[in-house]
């Protein structure tokens, strides 16, 4: 796929001078076209998703946890947004292309800011160097947030009941990793870092001795695991942050529900603030899923195919919403509806259900069935001018 990108000067109102248009650079980019699916697979592919293996994988669901920032630190962010907003609504020439330099930027300091607000540095103009927007400090490194105890409380129940949790963190520039470790070695839980200095050869034996000397928790980035390792031995998977990169969410959240888990289900948790970029991130990832069809696997369609374009769709979404000042007032009924209807659950006389006890071994629910065979009284052979009437 090739991308174009033009400059475009645009002649004044009654102006004679016309509208002139600029080729400014043109790349290649990875992609593939739609009409792939139905020029050239649709008549010529088999398409299986993991039911159709012949085996019954466990349940499956993607559970949105929405948080509240405390007072202050909801108004430090709403000031923040507020003056990216500023930036990104004006429509002239050099407001765009100010806009466009600070896109990656802007975004990527509004999702993370919840998480850590403290510690961040101020955006500077690209070419004058002027702080254009100065982040406040509203917390500290030692106190506990409320999404470290939701994440912790998680944890807690899981640990309990026997069971192993991966936690994920995308943002590695800030200092989450290090303190959820802190926080979770304090509660008792044992918790394990895996850095990417790890090669991805030695990444799946690091899981296995890490293991054996009796780890609980894995904090890793979700693009170290996305690809090439069965993490079966970890039943509840925890998203402690969002990234704009779908197939990286994909992959990575499936890594223990394989054919080969022998665990009843599998249980993913999105946390998220609400009334921030977190929020519309998380509710574009829910729509996004949706229209692929994201069971791996799944039926693939154009539409899907379409719906599988990378973070630049994302971020342009983003940033179009904040520039409009879009706020979505039933963000949360629309985000755990999206993910409830792609959760993959057992009919009741099929589930294997946790006894009422933790730690205590699943057992399947056996439903007895009978079969009566009612006599057929005999019927006379009727002509085929009889059936016609």
């Amino acid at each position: 796929m090739t991308e174009d990108t033009y400059e475009v000067t645009e002649g004044g109102y009654n102006s004679n001078r016309r509208t002139a248009k600029r080729k400014k650079r043109s790349r290649q980019k990875p992609g593939v076209s739609p009409l792939v699916y139905s020029r050239f697979l649709l008549e010529n592919g088999v398409f299986l998703s993991l039911m159709d293996m012949g085996k019954d994988l466990p349940e499956y669901e993607e559970i949105p946890v929405p948080l509240r920032l405390p007072e202050n630190q909801q108004r430090a962010y709403d000031d923040l947004e507020h003056a990216f907003h500023g930036i990104f609504k004006d429509r002239s020439r050099e407001g765009r292309k100010l806009a466009q330099k600070l896109l990656s930027v802007s975004l990527n300091l509004m999702m993370a800011y919840p998480d850590q607000p403290y510690g961040h540095e101020p955006v500077l103009h690209p070419v004058t160097r002027d702080p254009l927007v100065v982040p406040q400090s509203s917390g500290g490194p030692d106190e506990e947030t409320e999404k470290d105890r939701q994440t912790l409380d998680i944890i807690r129940r899981k640990v309990d009941c026997g069971e192993r949790v991966l936690l994920y963190v995308n943002w590695v520039r800030l200092d989450s990793r290090t303190r959820l470790k802190r926080f979770l070695t304090d509660a008792g839980v044992r918790a394990e870092i895996m850095e990417d200095t790890v090669p991805p050869r030695g990444r799946e034996e690091w899981v296995a001795n890490h293991l054996r000397q009796g780890m609980q928790v894995m904090i890793t980035n979700p693009g170290l695991v996305e690809t090439g390792l069965d993490l079966n031995d970890f039943t509840t998977l925890i998203f402690y942050d969002m990234a704009f990169k779908l197939f990286t969410f994909r992959q990575a959240s499936r890594r223990s529900w394989r054919i080969n888990q022998t665990a009843p289900r599998v249980e993913v948790y999105i946390l998220y603030y609400r009334n921030t970029m977190q929020e519309r991130a998380v509710r574009l990832m829910a729509s996004k899923l949706a229209v692929a069809g994201v069971i791996e696997g799944g039926v693939l369609t154009d539409e899907g195919l379409a719906a599988m374009s990378e973070s630049e769709d994302m971020t342009s979404a983003l940033a179009r919403e904040l520039a409009e000042g879009i706020r979505h007032e039933d963000a949360v009924e629309d985000i755990a509806a999206s993910f409830r209807k792609m959760a993959v659950l057992h009919p009741a006389q099929e589930r294997q259900v946790q006894e009422a006890e933790c730690g205590r071994k699943a057992v399947p629910v056996r439903v007895r069935t009978e079969t009566k065979i009612q006599p057929v009284p005999p019927a006379e052979q009727l002509s085929l001018w009889e059936l016609a009437g």
